[in-house]
């Protein structure tokens, strides 16, 4: 049974034991804090001992499963799977039917499984500049039109965003992509290969010539 708001700290705040293998002991992790950066310990932890599930994004939802089983499902902070999976398959179902909507959901969750390492600021800054000064950077969460694992890991990337401290200037101005629907906040501190691998053809040529994404591109290819 998954937590109803994974950004909620619940009570004890965010616990987990990797259990013991034949290699390695049982290892517990904890944190106050977010459980983002719980899932990263436990993440690298798996990655370094040769274990299974060791992407951050696999790691958070074993600690998102095993908060309910410590609070012993308490409905004040953890709802029914099922519930939760209707709910998901539904608005997955609508995304599906709006075409590229889903892009920006599917290049933030593969960086997110990644590890979710930054370009260098000053290219994300290049990036913002660009963006502030595009029509198409447009405000409304509609735009986004996401799954709603999609919202969750963007939700958990933003607040991974905030820990490393991933700002640029005008960042209150950027808001949503029209064309690819990604939170630009977010998206400018992505690496051009995983947008490039993780967008259908459509919607890169729909980006105007001015677009950092049609410039690096072209960058990108010329090398």
């Amino acid at each position: 049974m998954p937590l109803r708001n994974i950004l909620v700290v619940p009570p004890g705040g965010f616990r987990y034991t990797q259990a013991a293998t034949d290699r390695t002991p049982a290892k517990n992790f904890h944190t106050m804090n977010d459980a983002w950066s719980l899932a990263v310990q436990v993440a690298n932890f798996r990655a370094g001992n040769g274990l299974e599930r060791a992407t951050p994004k696999e790691a958070l939802k074993d600690i998102d499963d095993a908060q309910c089983e410590r609070l012993h499902n308490d409905p004040a902070h953890c709802i029914d799977a099922d519930k939760k999976k209707g709910v998901r398959a539904a608005i997955g179902h609508l995304s599906r039917s709006v075409g590229r909507a889903a892009v920006g959901g599917r290049v933030l969750i593969e960086w997110l499984g990644e590890g979710a390492k930054p370009v260098d600021i000053a290219i994300a800054q290049k990036r913002a500049n660009v963006c502030l000064e595009c029509p198409e950077n447009r405000d409304g969460h509609s735009l986004l039109r996401l799954t709603a694992d999609a919202v969750r890991a963007i939700a958990e990337q933003m607040n991974a965003k905030e820990h490393l401290k991933l700002r640029v200037e005008g960042e209150d101005r950027l808001h949503a992509c029209a064309i690819c629907r990604c939170p630009l906040p977010l998206k400018v501190h992505v690496p051009l290969n995983n947008i490039l691998q993780h967008t259908d053809e459509a919607t890169l040529n729909a980006f105007p010539p001015f677009c950092w994404i049609a410039k690096e591109g072209q960058v990108n290819i010329q090398q």
